[in-house]
């Protein structure tokens, strides 16, 4: 008992944080994301919470023709006074293909201390891709975000 009570210790501390989960819907395509905490700060400030998080994470986007593409993320969201702002830097990778990557931003509003509704843009791009090949994916996108 004592040998796995050692093992999670290094893991509680994460607890106290807490991870976001967004869906996205784009013009044509819909995409999940599940980002876990670096690390959080929340500040009081008369009475007035902001909340602000930086975390790494992992998400899918599903194309309505049906192709998959993995993502990973680097993320930065803030919410003081019910505004959502949030920058972040996404590598794509289609299956088969070069990696995309670039950044995306996002704004919006925080209807609750733990869910914003946010309208998202993202331009990614293929830096080194060969010949006459897809090279740009830029995009808006309707997001909701739950921290839990």
């Amino acid at each position: 008992m004592r040998r796995a009570l050692s093992l999670f210790l290094p893991v509680l501390p994460l607890a106290a944080q807490s991870a976001l989960v967004s869906v996205i819907r784009q013009p044509r395509a819909t995409a999940a994301e599940f980002t876990v905490p670096i690390t959080e700060l929340q500040v009081k400030d008369h009475g007035d919470l902001a909340h602000l998080h930086l975390g790494v994470g992992l998400g899918l986007r599903h194309w309505d023709d049906g192709d998959n593409a993995l993502r990973f993320i680097a993320d930065a969201n803030a919410v003081a006074h019910e505004i959502f702002v949030g920058f972040g830097a996404i590598v794509e990778v289609p299956p088969g293909e070069g990696a995309f990557l670039g950044p995306r931003l996002r704004v919006g509003w925080a209807f609750h201390p733990s869910w914003a509704l946010s309208l998202e843009g993202e331009h990614l791009e293929r830096p080194f891709a060969p010949g006459l090949t897809v090279r740009r994916r830029s995009s808006l996108g309707l997001v909701l975000t739950a921290r839990f």
